[in-house]
C-alpha cells in the first residue's frame, strides 16, 4: 500500500493503532523504494553479472517485517515482462465506481484557497495535503501487489481500489535465466506510480534484470566513504586510505487503515475460484474484437449493458453485447475447443468494460479461457503467453454492498470465525481462549487444514495429489479423507487468507496474506443486521410463504414473511431486483424500516429475504409457487428489405451527367439481367439484409392463468390460456418452457 509520508507526529502517533472499527491498520516498512535504475558503464557497487552495458535494474524491495525473499534474474522476454507488470498495475489503481457531480469539495477547495492566497507554497502544500488526508485518505492510495517466489516462478496478486477486480500475474522459470538458487516465500513489495513510469521505459533491445528481496540484492545506490586503516597503514609505511561501499539506509514506514471490506472483498473472490464453473475457451482475437465493439459503441442509458455468452453443448460459444445485439465467436483457431457442457446456458455478465484492462497483454497472448460461475457472478479470464499466465477476475459489481456481494455469499461453505493458524502465532488472552474452545469442537476439521497447509508449504499440489497425500498421513483417519472434505479444508483455508489457487496451473500454494493472521471474527459478517439474517436463514421457521414472481421487463418481485422469535412477530419484507441483479426497491415492516427507511442502514430481514433469495431454484418442479415467469431468449437473423428504385433511378440520373470520357461503360453487362428480372417479377429490384436480433419469450403462470408474451425488436405479441385447476395451469406452464426450448431457445434464469 503507498502512500505519501506527508503525516505529521499527530497522525504517526494515531496510526499505531492496530485495528479500528473502519478497517485494519497495516504497516509495511521497505528499505527503500522500488526503483528501476540504468548501468551504463561496469561499477564496483553491483556484482559481476550487473555490468553489462544499457541495462535495466528493476529493483523490487520487499516488506522488511516479513520474512526474507529474495529472486534474481535477468529477463529474456523484456516487452512481455513489461506489458504484464503494466497490466497489473492498471488493475490495481482501477476504480470504476460510479462518481457523481459533487461541488461541496469544489466549494471547499475554493474557500481553503482563498485562505491560502496569502501563504507561502510550502505552507500551502502542507495545508492541502493535511485536508486531503483528513478527507479522502486513499485519493493516492494503491495497495501493494503480494508477491509469492516459488518453484514455477514469481506470482503477484493485487486487488483494485474499488473491490470490483482481482489480478494474478505468474511469471514462470521460462522467461528468467537464473543465476542463483532464489529465497522462497511470500512478501509484498514497493509499488508506486514512480516505479510505473520507470517499467514504461523497458525496451526490448536493453537487458533487463529482476531483483527482488528486502536489499533488492545490493541494487541499491552506494556511497563510499573515505576510512583510514590504521594498522595497514603502519604496515605499509604509508598515509594511504581505501574506500569501502556503505549502504545509503532509507527506510520507508507506510501506514495505512485498509477497509474489512476490501479484505472480506479479497477473501471472497480468491474464495469463489474453487466453485462449480463452466469454463470455455477464446481466440485472443475474440477478445480484441469485444474490446473493440465496446470501444466503438458507447452505452446507451436505460438500456442493458450486459455481456451476454450463450453456450450450446458442442458448439463454440458466443458473445452478445447488449443492447446492440452484436455477436463475438472465435473461429480463427483450428483448435478450438467447443463447449463442453450438456446443457444450453445462457449467462449474463456486468462490468463488461473492465476487460479493457486486459488490452496490453493481448499481443503476447497464445490463448484466453474464461471460467464463468454463473448469472452475475464472478467470471475469471485467464491469458496465458509464453513465460506468463495472468488471471482476471471481474466481479458483478463496483463495490461490495448489501444487495450486491450477497450474490455469492451463501456459494461459499460457512464462512470460518477464526484463524487456524492464529494460535500458533499468539493472541491476545481472550482471542486465543476463544479460539481454544472452538478448537474443542471442531479438533478434526482443524487438525485436517493445518496438516493440508503443512504439505501445501512444501510443495504445491492439485486436489488429487492432496487427497492422496493426506491419506497416506498416519495423523489423519483415512476414511475421513475424501474430495469434498479435502475441498472444504481448501476453502476454509481461502477464506482465511492462507491458501492461494492457480486458475491457469490448478494448484493450490501455501501463501498467507498478511504477517500476521487475521481475526476472522471481523471479516464474518458486514454487520450486525448480516449476522441476524444468517442466523434468521438457519432457522425452520425463519423464513415463511417465500414468493417469486418476474414481471415481463420490469424485474423480479421477492416476497416472504419473517418470523423473528425473539420479537414474537412476523415481518413482511419484499424486495424488487431489477435486470442486472440490483435491488431498486425495498419494503419492510419491521420498526427500523418505518422509522428511518434505509438512511440507518438495511434491517436483518431484507438481508435475510435476499439471501434466501439464492437459495430458489425455479427448476425445482415441487415447488408450490403458482406465480413464476421464465424468460427464454434465442439470436434471430431478421431480412430487411430496401426498395433500390429511387437510388438506382438516381445513379442512373448521375451517370448520365458526367462527362462520356469519364465514364466507364459497364452497364451493358447488366442491363439484360436487369431486364429479365424486372419483366418476370413485375416489381423494381429489392435488396435485403440480415440483421441479428434477440428473440425474448416471457412465460408467466398466476394461479390459473397463464401469459406468453414474445418481443423481436420492435414487435411484440401477447398470448393468455386460462386453465380451470392450478395443476392444470402448472403442466401446460413446463409444457410451454419444454416446446421453446425444442426451437432453440436457451432459459435465461437472471432477468
Amino acid at each position: 500500500m503507498t502512500i505519501d509520508n506527508q503525516l505529521d507526529q499527530e497522525s504517526e502517533t494515531e496510526s499505531e493503532v492496530v485495528a479500528n472499527t473502519d478497517g485494519l491498520m497495516m504497516q509495511l516498512d521497505y528499505a527503500a523504494p522500488s526503483q528501476i535504475s540504468q548501468v551504463n558503464e561496469s561499477s564496483d557497487s553491483l556484482s559481476e553479472a550487473q555490468t553489462t552495458e544499457h541495462t535495466q535494474h528493476v529493483a523490487l524491495f520487499a516488506q522488511l517485517n516479513r520474512s526474507e525473499v529474495n529472486f534474481h534474474g535477468k529477463v529474456k522476454s523484456p516487452l512481455v515482462f513489461r506489458d504484464s507488470l503494466l497490466a497489473l498495475f492498471d488493475v490495481v489503481s482501477s476504480d470504476y465506481r460510479y462518481v457523481p457531480k459533487d461541488r461541496s469539495a469544489y466549494t471547499v477547495f475554493m474557500q481553503m484557497r482563498r485562505a491560502s492566497s496569502n501563504k507561502n507554497l510550502f505552507t500551502a502544500q502542507r495545508d492541502y495535503f493535511t485536508w486531503l488526508f483528513d478527507n479522502d485518505p486513499l485519493a493516492f492510495c494503491i495497495l501493494d501487489p503480494i508477491i509469492q517466489v516459488h518453484e514455477q516462478g514469481v506470482s503477484f496478486e493485487v486487488f483494485s481500489r474499488d473491490e470490483g477486480c482481482y489480478a494474478q500475474l505468474t511469471l514462470t522459470n521460462e522467461i528468467f535465466e537464473q543465476s542463483a538458487k532464489p529465497t522462497l516465500g511470500t512478501t509484498s513489495i514497493d509499488y508506486s506510480t514512480a516505479l510505473f513510469d520507470g517499467i514504461q521505459q523497458i525496451r526490448d533491445h536493453q537487458q533487463t534484470v529482476l531483483d527482488i528481496g528486502h536489499e533488492a540484492v545490493g541494487l541499491q545506490l552506494l556511497e563510499t566513504m573515505p576510512e583510514a586503516d590504521n594498522d595497514e597503514a603502519n604496515s605499509t609505511g604509508t598515509d594511504s586510505a581505501f574506500t569501502a561501499p556503505t549502504v545509503k539506509k532509507q527506510i520507508i514506514e507506510k501506514r495505512i487503515n485498509v477497509p474489512k471490506s476490501w479484505i472480506r472483498a479479497l477473501l471472497q473472490v480468491q474464495s469463489a475460484h474453487q466453485l462449480p464453473q463452466d469454463t470455455i475457451h477464446l481466440d485472443p482475437i475474440a477478445l480484441y474484437n469485444v474490446l473493440f465493439e465496446l470501444r466503438m459503441h458507447a452505452d446507451i442509458k436505460g438500456k442493458r449493458r450486459g455481456l451476454l455468452i450463450e453456450l450450446r453443448p458442442q458448439q463454440l460459444p458466443i458473445i452478445v453485447l447488449e443492447p446492440f445485439d452484436i455477436t463475438v465467436t472465435s473461429q480463427v483457431s483450428q483448435q478450438q475447443t467447443p463447449y463442453q457442457g450438456q446443457q444450453a446456458k445462457l449467462i449474463r455478465l456486468w462490468g463488461r468494460h473492465r476487460l479493457s484492462l486486459l488490452k496490453r497483454l493481448l499481443p503476447h497472448a497464445d490463448s484466453v479461457s474464461v471460467s464463468l460461475l454463473g448469472q452475475g457472478m464472478p467470471s475469471y479470464w485467464t491469458v496465458t503467453g509464453k513465460g506468463f499466465h495472468f488471471t482476471f477476475a471481474m466481479t458483478g459489481f463496483s463495490q461490495a454492498n448489501w444487495s450486491q456481494s450477497l450474490n455469492f455469499d451463501l456459494l461459499l461453505p460457512k464462512r470460518p470465525l477464526h484463524n487456524t493458524l492464529a494460535a500458533s502465532e499468539g493472541l491476545s488472552g481472550s482471542g486465543k481462549a476463544t479460539l481454544n474452545a472452538r478448537n474443542n469442537d471442531n479438533s478434526d476439521d482443524n487438525n485436517g487444514l493445518s496438516v493440508l497447509m503443512t504439505t501445501l508449504a512444501n510443495t504445491p499440489s492439485n486436489l488429487e495429489d492432496l487427497v492422496k497425500s493426506l491419506s497416506a498421513d498416519t495423523s489423519l483417519d483415512p476414511a475421513s479423507v475424501s474430495n469434498q472434505q479435502v475441498q472444504q479444508w481448501l476453502l476454509s483455508g481461502t477464506q482465511q487468507g492462507l491458501i492461494r489457487y492457480d486458475v491457469a496451473t490448478q494448484l493450490y500454494h501455501y501463501r498467507p496474506l498478511t504477517q500476521a493472521p487475521l481475526e476472522m471474527a471481523q471479516f464474518a459478517y458486514h454487520n450486525e443486521a448480516e449476522k441476524q439474517a444468517f442466523d434468521l436463514l438457519s432457522r425452520a421457521d425463519g423464513v415463511q410463504n417465500f414468493s417469486v414472481e418476474t414481471v415481463a421487463v420490469k424485474g423480479i418481485t421477492i416476497r416472504a414473511d419473517i418470523h423473528v422469535e425473539e420479537d414474537r412477530r412476523t415481518y413482511h419484507s419484499q424486495l424488487q431486483l431489477g435486470d442486472e441483479g440490483l435491488v431498486t426497491k425495498a419494503e419492510c415492516s419491521c420498526p427500523q424500516y418505518l422509522q428511518h427507511r434505509l438512511t440507518h442502514g438495511v434491517c436483518a430481514h431484507l438481508i435475510a429475504l435476499r439471501l434466501r433469495y439464492n437459495q430458489y431454484d425455479p427448476n425445482n418442479t415441487s415447488n408450490d409457487s403458482w406465480h413464476d415467469t421464465r424468460v427464454l431468449s434465442k439470436r434471430v437473423n431478421r431480412t430487411v428489405s430496401n426498395q433500390e428504385s429511387v437510388p438506382t433511378k438516381a445513379a442512373n440520373n448521375s451517370l448520365k451527367a458526367l462527362p462520356s470520357e469519364m465514364t466507364l461503360d459497364l452497364t451493358a453487362l447488366t442491363q439484360q439481367a436487369t431486364h429479365s428480372h424486372e419483366t418476370a417479377n413485375n416489381k423494381p429490384q429489392t435488396l435485403a439484409a440480415q440483421e441479428t436480433s434477440i428473440a425474448y419469450v416471457y412465460i408467466t403462470i398466476a394461479h390459473k392463468k397463464i401469459t406468453i408474451e414474445q418481443t423481436t425488436g420492435n414487435e411484440d405479441t401477447r398470448q393468455q390460456l386460462v386453465f380451470n385447476q392450478p395443476a392444470q395451469a402448472k403442466a401446460a406452464f413446463l409444457q410451454h418452457i419444454a416446446r421453446f426450448e425444442a426451437k432453440g431457445f436457451i432459459e435465461n434464469q437472471g432477468m
